[in-house]
């Protein structure tokens, strides 16, 4: 969901000027989280959801694996939600 609101801009920077800051900064937190997921997916040769239904059905638990996994959800998630803020901002500029 979209909520609009009205910013004062200040008169010496553009709107679109604004919203490339905004684009480039949640670019750059998408990067972050991306990158350290994909450090998890590096690591355990697998995506997010492979490696949490290995771990939830293994029959041995590993404290190192259940961490990594608590972590992963964390930056997988993240990634998720500043790409979705990117693609926000993204149609601000087509409206």
């Amino acid at each position: 969901m979209v909520v609009k609101r009205t910013i004062k801009v200040l008169q010496w920077l553009e709107e679109s000027e604004l919203l490339a800051l905004l684009l480039s900064h949640a670019t750059t937190k998408y990067e972050y989280f991306a990158t350290r997921s994909r450090a998890f997916a590096a690591k355990y040769g697998c995506d997010y959801t492979a490696f949490k239904k290995r771990i939830e059905d293994s029959k041995e638990e590993s404290f190192a694996e259940w961490d990594d996994l608590i972590a992963w959800e964390a930056f997988d998630a993240a990634a998720r939600q500043w790409k979705s803020r990117y693609e926000e901002l993204e149609a601000c500029l087509i409206s």
